[in-house]
């Protein structure tokens, strides 16, 4: 064990004793009752996951799992706010489910803050998305069973469904979770029934570059998945160009790779609505001449999120806008 992390450890430890001493201070207190049998093991990329009983206080510092948790009716004593804008870790879609105060750990903290963490006492932490090292899992796991991804998924590309069930078994709510992913899904398919054009379009789902170029999503990005629920397709060379990461950033000069797609959606950095006007690379491909290139995609911080709560929140309020580019 390295010097740092035995550091830590020793820290943690002394925390940990503290904690059980003192009171919970004004950390939020977290609700929902259990229907599952327990203990529940969860295998995870380094080992497993054991949960006891079901948690009263559950920690979110992950991306996203404050929707999951509260959608489940628990309300987390932590969260990791993604985007800045949304200074309590909550978007609107989720926002009417928040009944507590919890702790929020800023966007710019990008290591999880394991002492206080440990202060909170919480009996479940979750980072299901999120990038965990093993030195942190097995820290974290000192104060509480934590989830993560499995072997077979990916940083940041796990999907909702899998993610939604997983962490709904941790809880005791694994039939509450199985309706949720299954409204969701629901709320997919009436979308692609309302609008058959989607179905084998091929889309390329981007951002914007401060140099004018465009950064691609691979088609297991959240992002990228959420079009192949509406019933569109990524095509082949963006996972070529993408490889074993989750995104591949195009300079303007390459900005002709995405001239012969049905359709080219760019989510919203902020940049401004005019971004690309002058840009002549990329106003001449062919699918920005034709009218089927949207910048800025409405609602991209929910279609980011990617959750049972924001999916149903945007997909009534895409498709359209989907649907009028692709007749134009």
């Amino acid at each position: 064990m390295s010097r740092p992390a035995r550091s830590v450890r020793i820290a943690l430890l002394g925390l940990l004793a503290a904690a059980l001493l003192s009171g919970c201070g004004d950390a939020a207190e977290p609700t929902g009752s259990g229907e599952g049998p327990f203990p529940v093991t969860l295998e995870n990329v380094y080992g497993k996951t054991v949960v006891e009983k079901q948690p009263k206080r559950v920690a979110s510092i992950g991306f996203h799992e404050q929707d999951i948790l509260l959608a489940l009716g628990v309300q987390p004593v932590a969260v990791q706010q993604w985007m800045p804008e949304y200074r309590d870790g909550f978007g609107p879609w989720a926002k009417p489910l928040v009944e507590t105060e919890p702790k929020v750990f800023p966007a710019s903290q990008t290591e999880p803050n394991i002492g206080e963490i440990a202060k909170l006492k919480p009996d479940l932490i979750v980072a299901t998305y999120a990038a965990v090292t093993k030195e942190q899992y097995d820290l974290l796991s000192e104060i509480a069973p934590t989830l993560i991804r499995t072997k077979d998924q990916v940083d940041y590309q796990v999907p909702y469904d899998a993610e939604t069930l997983t962490i709904g078994k941790a809880l005791g709510k694994e039939k509450q979770a199985a309706a949720l992913v299954e409204k969701t899904k629901r709320s997919f398919a009436d979308a692609r029934e309302a609008h058959p054009e989607f179905k084998g379009e091929e889309i390329v789902v981007g951002y914007p570059l401060k140099n004018g170029g465009v950064g691609v999503y691979s088609s297991k990005d959240p992002r990228s998945q959420f079009f192949a629920n509406l019933g569109f397709t990524v095509p082949k060379f963006v996972d070529d160009l993408t490889g074993d990461q989750f995104y591949k950033e195009l300079s303007p000069e390459r900005l002709d790779l995405l001239g012969d797609v049905d359709l080219l959606v760019v989510i919203d950095f902020h940049f401004g609505k005019d971004f690309y006007a002058e840009n002549e690379l990329y106003n001449d491909l062919d699918v920005v001449e034709r009218g089927d290139a949207v910048y800025p995609l409405p609602y991209t911080n929910a279609i980011s999120f990617n959750t049972v709560l924001s999916i149903p929140y945007c997909v009534d309020k895409v498709t359209p806008v989907l649907a009028r580019t692709l007749s134009s």
